[in-house]
């Protein structure tokens, strides 16, 4: 009876830990990326997502390595709280997280969607030679989705309406720690 409770015991935990998405590649690593020479990374971002003027991102970068996004119709001063300050509100759970890498003049993402057999989404950003970013795509692998829905995901890999993103400094950033993904051993290389 022990060992049968050991073994239920075990896959529960194993379950609870959730598991490398497939195609999730940027493994953290908590170094300095040096894009903070790049780009201002004390605040956060804001670009319309694709051609679609109804939704924007709303992102922010941290020198480790950690990356961390929000699809919204508006901007809403609680998300706008979250990305300052965190916390543990609903809405402060609603950004997504991941890790970024610089490959020349890009920062390519990764993000994280904790639902289903959970899954990455790709969005990668030009650096401007002013200092300014764009959005360049945004898209999931469908082959390694296993949620309906999200076949319908709005994805380009080349973004047709490029624009610069907007910047807003802040006093305060969101604790990187907050990230739910450091929890996880896969996260890691």
């Amino acid at each position: 009876m022990k060992k049968i409770l050991t073994i239920i015991l075990g896959i529960v935990v194993l379950w609870s830990c959730g598991s490398r998405p497939k195609n999730f590649t940027y493994f953290y690593k908590n170094e300095d990326t040096g894009l903070n020479q790049l780009v201002d990374i004390n605040g956060y971002y804001v670009s319309r997502h694709g051609c679609d003027s109804t939704l924007y991102s709303m992102y922010m970068f941290y020198e480790n390595g950690l990356f961390t996004i929000a699809t919204t119709s508006q901007l809403q001063p609680g998300l706008i709280s979250c990305f300052e300050t965190g916390g543990k509100s609903k809405i402060c759970n609603y950004p997504l997280w991941g890790t970024y890498r610089i490959e020349g003049d890009l920062i390519k993402t990764q993000t994280i969607r904790p639902e289903g057999n959970w899954f990455v989404i790709f969005r990668d950003y030009r650096i401007l030679p002013d200092g300014n970013i764009v959005n360049i795509s945004d898209y999931v692998q469908p082959q390694y989705i296993n949620l309906g829905y999200m076949a319908n995901y709005p994805s380009f890999t080349n973004n047709l309406c490029e624009e610069k993103a907007e910047f807003f400094p802040t006093k305060t950033k969101r604790d990187s720690t907050e990230s739910f993904l450091l929890k996880k051993k896969w996260f890691y290389k």
